[in-house]
């Protein structure tokens, strides 16, 4: 199969050494070929992206169904907000942790079932950045407020929080870009994307429009630093320094949080995002000019 027609697609999978299909109608053969945002060579090690096998396996259950990406969305939002209720109250941590993780898994099955259905979709892209930007306010509010900090820290460790993300987020679409790989995500948001023909033109305009004023100026202060910093926009980083920099996807950074919720010890979630992901990233940088640097002068 080419991957890219819709029909019927024969579902293999396995129970021990055994392999068992039926047909299912999806579009192209994911499932025979597991698509992912990286060509096979250029992928590395995403601390942050340890959901990515189950949200595989959900979305093999969920493909048969009429469950679309956009349902999945809503989702990870539903779980999210769940999650973070129980964080403001201070009951049931432990759940509440899990919910902070499944919402994750539920993340990256979202974007696991467009690429399965080939639907690529601007609609699903900044609906998912939109929500994971509510959810993250949230959280850190849900553990602020009944610490009594005030919202002045709290929206600063917001800030700090988005960028860890965005720096991660840039670098992965970068490479992305640089390596042919999934491009629905763009390096700058700047213009409206033209819709997909499955799309509605109106829904992408305005949720780009709030994306915008979201993340535009995040996207742009990461992007004007990366070329300060290596002289050259289309440097990409190396396996290595991509695996420190997942440290601060956001996964990872939700995975920290419910480490804390179990431990009971949410009062170190500010110090770690305040303290030790700001030495961590701005660590990653230098050393990513430095080492830049150094490669262009050899």
């Amino acid at each position: 199969m080419d991957g890219v027609n819709s029909g019927w697609v024969y579902y293999r999978y396995c129970v021990g050494d055994q392999y068992f299909g039926r047909p299912i109608a999806v579009s192209g053969s994911w499932l025979m070929t597991e698509k992912t945002k990286l060509p096979t060579l250029h992928q590395f090690y995403d601390l942050s992206d340890y959901g990515r096998p189950m949200a595989r396996q959900f979305v093999r259950w969920l493909l048969p169904t009429p469950i679309g990406s956009l349902s999945l969305t809503g989702l990870f939002g539903c779980v999210g907000s769940v999650g973070a209720y129980l964080i403001y109250i201070r009951e049931w941590p432990v759940a509440a942790g899990f919910l902070l993780v499944l919402k994750s898994v539920i993340d990256a099955a979202d974007g696991d079932m467009a690429r399965a259905r080939n639907r690529p979709s601007y609609t699903g892209r900044y609906a998912d950045s939109i929500l994971d930007f509510i959810l993250n306010g949230a959280i850190l509010l849900a553990i602020g407020i009944p610490l009594e900090y005030s919202l002045g820290f709290i929206g600063f460790t917001w800030v700090c929080f988005q960028l860890h993300g965005t720096v991660y987020n840039y670098s992965y679409v970068m490479r992305r870009h640089h390596v042919q790989g999934d491009t629905t995500s763009r390096i700058i948001e700047t213009r409206t994307p033209q819709a997909y023909p499955y799309e509605n033109a109106s829904v992408v305009w305005m949720l780009h429009k709030v994306y915008l004023v979201l993340y535009g100026w995040q996207d742009l202060l990461i992007y004007g630093l990366d070329r300060y910093l290596i002289r050259a926009h289309h440097r990409v980083a190396s396996n290595r320094w991509m695996t420190a920099i997942s440290v601060c996807g956001l996964g990872t950074q939700l995975m920290v949080i419910s480490v804390c919720l179990v431990l009971n010890q949410l009062n170190w979630v500010f110090p770690i995002v305040l303290i030790g992901y700001n030495v961590w990233v701005f660590g990653l940088l230098v050393i990513r000019g430095i080492s830049t640097g150094l490669s262009m002068r050899l």
